[in-house]
């Protein structure tokens, strides 16, 4: 889940989405859906409780409005969804004291005292199974347990986001995770429709491989992708659209 009025108006790119499918896919742990959801806390609250019902889901990611703004309302909404308080977690709380302390020694900040505003994104919802300390700004990060899933809760701030996944998250917590195998084949000048035939024969012989097309219409190519967790099936569909592609 990307937060933000921002993503869902088209003014800002939702590239979060993007780099964490990417990442989570090659870890081990394919994303079944990405959503936009603006900065209204109901709608937050529904998502998260769709999500959180939803068997086929293990863990919920969940990017931005961890901020200092009364825009930035995931936190609160989160709490309302799991039945939970907000609370002020002290160690962010020390930690943002000092990084406002240090900004102000640098002449970057005109006060060295914490406002309202920096105590907003110390304050969390009670029980967290973990708080990401987040070295490159004052949101922490979060992970939460409810109906047998891991909520993982980020800052939105790209260089934020993928600091906590790659250097706290993903050592932690997604390392048991088992990486599909994607291979790919290219035809130039190919015609999609025609490769239709075979694509349902593939679905039938190995249903255990995902087969796509892709057309890519700057270079004339498509791109036929394969993606399973057996390296010896996806090989193996591979070889079958090799003998009898359409071209």
């Amino acid at each position: 889940m990307a937060i933000g009025d921002e993503l869902v108006g088209g003014f800002t790119l939702d590239t979060n989405s993007h780099w964490m499918a990417e990442r989570l896919r090659m870890l081990g742990y394919p994303v079944k859906r990405a959503t936009q959801i603006r900065d209204r806390p109901q709608e937050i609250v529904e998502q998260l409780r769709r999500e959180l019902d939803d068997a086929e889901i293990t863990d919920v990611f969940v990017s931005g409005g961890l901020g200092p703004t009364p825009d930035d309302r995931t936190f609160a909404a989160l709490a309302t969804a799991l039945g939970k308080e907000l609370m002020i977690w002290e160690e962010t709380r020390a930690r943002i004291e000092r990084r406002v302390q240090r900004m102000h020694s640098m002449g970057l900040l005109e006060s060295p005292d914490v406002t309202e505003g920096n105590l907003r994104m110390a304050r969390i919802p009670a029980g967290p199974s973990h708080v990401f300390k987040n070295r490159r700004g004052m949101a922490p990060g979060g992970l939460y347990e409810a109906n047998g899933k891991r909520i993982f809760v980020l800052p939105g701030v790209p260089l934020e986001m993928k600091g906590i996944f790659t250097e706290e998250l993903e050592p932690q917590f997604l390392a048991a995770g088992s990486a599909a195998t994607v291979r790919e084949l290219r035809f130039t000048f190919a015609v999609e429709a025609r490769f239709y035939p075979l694509m349902r024969e593939l679905e039938e012989q190995f249903p255990d491989v995902s087969v796509g097309s892709y057309p890519n219409f700057e270079t004339k190519e498509l791109v036929i992708r394969c993606v399973g967790l057996d390296p010896k099936r996806v090989e193996a569909a591979l070889d079958v659209i090799r003998k009898r592609a359409p071209v």
